[in-house]
């Protein structure tokens, strides 16, 4: 599985970068992805920061109910996730989308995990988990998605170990568990994860 990590604190990510070598793990910038522009709505700095380090994306996340190719991001070589916030968004998805996201947090969609998923074969799209944690993660192995993207909080750690200096060695062995599907839950039965 593909685990992307957006971007965090640079002093944590140049201490996962010296503790992680792993083809299947792609670090901010090589997973594009600025929660605090997309959030805001501000794609312009969004865009201006995907160009700067365009030369090291490899999957980028879609800004947020952006339909239209107005920026012309479909001419950048990289796998572009489109985050779906509700189904009806599947008939305005721009022509480059390679991968159908679904956001961690419930509230930010008005579907069932069963319709997504469905959806995305249907459109014959991978899957990818925004923002998933712990308890997500082995759903997303179980389903077949190709990937998903994580954060500290992701690990279920409360947030003041998150500043213990040993902190980046807990996290980068989480993300090599994640990205070797070793993070399976015990045999459920589709309904409980809805």
């Amino acid at each position: 599985m593909i685990v992307g990590v957006g971007r965090i604190p640079q002093k944590l990510l140049e201490e996962l970068r010296k503790l992680i070598d792993d083809s299947n793990i792609y670090l901010y910038p090589e997973f594009f992805d600025d929660k605090r522009c997309l959030v805001n709505k501000r794609y312009i700095k969004y865009i201006e920061r995907l160009l700067e380090e365009r030369k090291r994306v490899i999957v980028a996340l879609w800004p947020d109910y952006l339909y239209d190719d107005v920026y012309g991001l479909c001419s950048y070589s990289v796998v572009w996730i489109f985050p779906l916030h509700s189904l009806s968004e599947a008939d305005r998805l721009p022509h480059c989308i390679d991968v159908l996201g679904i956001p961690g947090t419930a509230s930010l969609r008005d579907y069932s995990l069963p319709s997504f998923v469905k959806l995305a074969r249907e459109l014959g799209l991978d899957m990818w988990w925004l923002g998933a944690n712990r308890r997500e993660i082995p759903i997303a192995i179980e389903l077949g998605f190709w990937g998903l993207d994580v954060n500290t909080g992701s690990t279920g750690l409360p947030y003041a170990r998150i500043r213990d200096p040993s902190f980046a060695r807990y996290f980068a062995s989480f993300l090599k568990r994640v990205a070797n599907n070793e993070l399976r839950a015990r045999q459920r039965v589709l309904l409980e994860w809805i």
